[in-house]
C-alpha cells in the first residue's frame, strides 16, 4: 500500500475544530500556526491543507500554500530553458509551511509524508496551470532556524537554492525552487 491509499487531504475549512488533533511537529511555531490558520485562510493570505490517516484520522502533516513569484539570474533562465523570457520574475506557488507530525500512531508511521506533500503542492501547480494561470515553480523558503538540514530534505525532493535571492535571505530560511516540470 502506498501513502496515497492511506490518506486523505482537507482543507483546513473541513475541519471544525482544529483543536480535536493531537499535533507536534517539533517546533512550538509551526504547532501554534494551525490555531490561527483559519485566519490566514480567510484573508487569502494562505491556504492550509491538512493530511489525515483514513484508519485513524490522525493529523499527520500541513501545508500552506500561496502564490508567489520568484527571481532568476540570467544562469537560472539558462538552466530552465527560459532565456526567451523578458520578465525577470516567474510565476510560482509558495509552500508557506511545511510541518509533519512526530507524535502519529503504529498504525500511521511516520514515513514519507513531507515528501508526499510536496508532490500534492506540485499536483496543485499543475491544477493552476490547467485552470490558466501559469505556475512554473515552487518555492519554499527552507528553515534552517529550528533544523539547519531542512535545505537537505528539499534537495532530496528536487529542490535547489535561489541564487537570486542569496544576499537578501534572512539568517534563518534559505530560499530554494522546484521547477515542475522537471
Amino acid at each position: 500500500m502506498t501513502i496515497q491509499d492511506n490518506v486523505r487531504l482537507l482543507s483546513i475549512k473541513g475541519v471544525d475544530d482544529i483543536s480535536h488533533y493531537l499535533f507536534d511537529s517539533g517546533i512550538e511555531e509551526y504547532n501554534d500556526f494551525l490555531n490561527i490558520a483559519n485566519e490566514f485562510y480567510d484573508l487569502n493570505v494562505s491556504k492550509t491543507f491538512l493530511l489525515l490517516h483514513n484508519e485513524t484520522n490522525e493529523l499527520l502533516a500541513y501545508m500552506t500554500l500561496s502564490a508567489d513569484s520568484i527571481r532568476l539570474t540570467r544562469e537560472e533562465k539558462e538552466e530552465h530553458e527560459m532565456t526567451v523570457v523578458p520578465y525577470s520574475s516567474s510565476p510560482a506557488l509558495k509552500i508557506g509551511k511545511l510541518a509533519v507530525n512526530k507524535a502519529v500512531s503504529d498504525i500511521a508511521k511516520r514515513t514519507g509524508y513531507g515528501s508526499f506533500m510536496l508532490e500534492l503542492a506540485r499536483a496543485f501547480a499543475f491544477d493552476m496551470n490547467n485552470m490558466g494561470v501559469a505556475c512554473r515553480f515552487l518555492t519554499v523558503d527552507a528553515d534552517i532556524e529550528y533544523n539547519p538540514n531542512t535545505p537537505l530534505f528539499y534537495k532530496k525532493n528536487g529542490f535547489v537554492e535561489n541564487l537570486s535571492n542569496k544576499s537578501r535571505n534572512p539568517k534563518h530560511t534559505i530560499s530554494m525552487r522546484k521547477d515542475i516540470f522537471e
